[in-house]
């Protein structure tokens, strides 16, 4: 019996000890940052305030005060903080000049915030819907500048994307010479406008594509699958006189097959479209025309 007390007694000192020792690891930064977490917001001022008597150069400090304090409704401190959170170079600079566009119209300096969200705006790298779903920017809605804010992150939203806008619509489709249509395509815009998908219908015979712009390659790209287990994969560029001219000479079916593919769209005075498929066997030397046709709007698209 003594033994098992003894076992107890132990046991119960040591799970003690480690309450104790969990307790003294607990740094004026843990209590600062559970207050945060708890939205303890008048603990969480005091704390934070109290970490940068001694560490003035903290700039995630300062975020989180700056958060507290426009909890508590103190937007001119919030903004204080908010901008020495900036000055010291917050790892997230942009949800910083957020928040204190937030505050500042709060305090009624709507020019001063405008200011905030045009640094945002030049970053790009900001979600515009958060922005559009901000109450206190409700009444920025018909600004030009924050109009202007919205349309530089609205994503795909440069002259680039709708270079290729001209094939979009729905569309019969016949080949060069021919008089009646063989085939149907419908050309969309998707995805925010940052996707451009076709569907096209000859018969029993389908397929699709989906055509894009990347901004990192300053590329256009398409790539196509059809019902017939074929595929084709096509990058290129607006050339200068309006066409546009995807190939798949730098992808590794044309080193595979040997072949060449290359596509030009034209658009046509009259408003229609040449889509002219050529390919070429010996490293792009010759050309032979595998498609040539002429894609004319639809009645009920014109």
């Amino acid at each position: 019996m003594n033994y098992l007390r003894k076992t107890k007694h132990i046991a119960i000192m040591s799970t003690l000890t480690l309450l104790m020792a969990g307790t003294a690891l607990a740094t004026p930064q843990d209590d600062a940052d559970a207050f945060l977490k708890d939205k303890n917001w008048a603990e969480a001022t005091r704390a934070f305030e109290g970490l940068l008597e001694t560490d003035t150069e903290n700039a995630a400090n300062y975020f989180n005060l700056g958060r507290a304090r426009h909890h508590m409704e103190d937007y001119a401190g919030a903004r204080t903080a908010y901008e020495k959170s900036i000055e010291h170079n917050f790892q997230r600079l942009q949800t910083a000049r957020y928040h204190l566009a937030r505050a500042l119209v709060s305090l009624n300096q709507q020019e001063k915030s405008l200011e905030q969200l045009e640094h945002i705006a030049g970053s790009g790298r900001f979600s515009y819907h958060t922005l559009q779903g901000t109450s206190e920017f409700e009444t920025f809605k018909e600004n030009p500048k924050f109009i202007k804010v919205i349309a530089i992150l609205t994503p795909c939203n440069t002259p680039e994307y709708r270079q290729f806008s001209f094939w979009l619509g729905e569309w019969d489709v016949k080949s060069a010479g021919a008089t009646t249509s063989s085939a149907t395509n419908s050309l969309t815009s998707v995805h925010g406008g940052c996707v451009m998908m076709e569907q096209y219908v000859a018969g029993t015979y389908s397929g699709m594509s989906i055509n894009f712009y990347d901004a990192t390659t300053k590329k256009w790209h398409q790539t196509w699958s059809d019902n017939a287990g074929g595929s084709l994969y096509l990058e290129g560029h607006l050339k200068a006189n309006g066409s546009m001219v995807l190939s798949d000479e730098n992808f590794e079916t044309s080193k595979i097959t040997g072949t060449i593919n290359k596509i030009t769209w034209t658009l046509n005075p009259d408003k229609s479209v040449q889509q002219l498929w050529e390919s070429s066997t010996d490293n792009g030397k010759t050309w032979a025309t595998a498609f040539d046709g002429i894609y004319t709007k639809q009645a009920l698209d014109k």
